[in-house]
């Protein structure tokens, strides 16, 4: 018997079992396999509680700030709150320790379309969530991973749903602040690639504050305005007031700041390949666009990781030119179909790679693992 609760808060013990999934440095994550909420009929959740250090950081609007995202997604009408949890994993329920304080928040669990078995140099496997930095990488990297191939339709395919979740956010008047690649986790399948954001609780809805006071930026995915201010904030000669200024200048994002890190987004999942992962030149990514989309999505590009925010487009018209773009190509329902079924079954049978074994220029070395024979630099695995 599922345990339900109806209000915007929960005590941590009436969560029921806890089924740990994952460790980061801000929080833990666990699987809350008893638990029902009313209006979200046959989901799992899972429960993300913040480490103290992350809680004293927040302070005390960490509770009322939560609660207001947990409202946000309550107020939007019945069949927009469908659409929206198919494409953002958002902040459902506040939860409180035994002293009634905010420990953390209930959320969906990211379905298993968006989970990979990952095999390690090692040839041991693990199963998390396929981020979308593994589309930065070559292919080679890809395969002997286990991931499939991603072709450039399957990419702007993915490309167009992640402009489709940003510009539902920005229409709400919701400023996500801390894009990168572990923000978003992705399905390839040929016929029908989805992506999911997530990790959103430190978005803010305009007009109200972060959660955390201020939109954190990851490292490698600062817009030019932010790099400027960090700079210059550096000037041992500044008054307080004038180091505030900038201290705000890189903390305070705004659709414009998202629109950049979009265009980042862009450039990395088109001109990937290795050491490719911090990529902010255009030109490549640019080409593929006005070649499979045209010229107006080239040029979006461009705008969109302009030195002046001014310059930046909107998400929308991201949207409407990605979907709406010439071009467009079918992809077959043969071979490519299951590729993602065959990378998976090679994964699995990591314990009977023969000695030798070659997928690219990367070997498997009995007692070893998985190595480059042409190369000994390591990759992420």
């Amino acid at each position: 018997m599922g345990r339900t609760v109806s209000s915007l808060r929960i005590s941590r013990s009436a969560l029921g079992r806890l089924e740990q999934l994952g460790t980061g440095g801000t929080a833990v994550v666990h699987r809350l396999p008893d638990l029902t909420l009313p209006g979200h009929p046959g989901r799992e959740f899972v429960y993300k509680e913040y480490r103290e250090k992350t809680r004293k950081a927040a302070g005390p609007s960490l509770g009322s700030g939560l609660e207001n995202l947990v409202r946000f997604r309550g107020k939007l009408p019945v069949r927009q709150q469908t659409s929206w949890d198919d494409r953002i994993i958002w902040p459902v329920m506040v939860v409180t320790d035994a002293g009634d304080e905010v420990s953390g928040i209930v959320m969906p669990i990211i379905p298993d379309r968006f989970f990979q078995i990952y095999q390690r140099r090692s040839g041991q496997t693990d199963r998390r969530p396929r981020e979308v930095d593994a589309l930065f990488g070559d292919e080679e990297t890809m395969r002997r991973v286990g991931l499939p191939d991603s072709g450039v339709v399957t990419r702007l395919r993915l490309i167009l749903g992640i402009a489709e979740a940003y510009g539902m956010m920005h229409k709400e008047g919701v400023i996500l602040g801390d894009i990168s690649a572990r923000n978003v986790v992705y399905d390839p399948d040929s016929v029908r690639p989805a992506v999911l954001v997530v990790d959103v609780d430190s978005a803010r809805v305009r007009g109200t504050r972060s959660i955390f006071s201020s939109q954190p930026h990851t490292p490698g995915w600062e817009p030019p305005e932010a790099l400027v201010a960090a700079a210059r904030n550096k000037d041992t000669s500044l008054s307080p007031h004038e180091s505030d200024q900038l201290r705000n200048t890189w903390a305070v994002q705004s659709t414009r700041t998202d629109v950049y890190k979009f265009g980042l987004l862009v450039i990395r999942i088109l001109d990937h390949g290795r050491q490719r992962s911090r990529n902010r030149q255009p030109a490549a990514a640019a080409q593929i666009l006005r070649t499979h989309i045209g010229r107006p999505a080239a040029t979006l590009l461009e705008r969109s990781v302009d030195a002046d925010p001014a310059v930046r487009p909107s998400m929308r018209e991201w949207y409407d030119v990605l979907r709406h773009g010439k071009g467009r190509e079918r992809p077959s329902s043969g071979p490519a179909g299951r590729v993602a079924a065959g990378a998976t079954q090679r994964v699995s049978q990591a314990s009977r790679i023969p000695d030798g074994h070659r997928i690219g220029s990367f070997v498997w070395k009995e007692g070893t693992g998985w190595v480059r024979s042409a190369s000994a630099d390591p990759d992420r695995s």
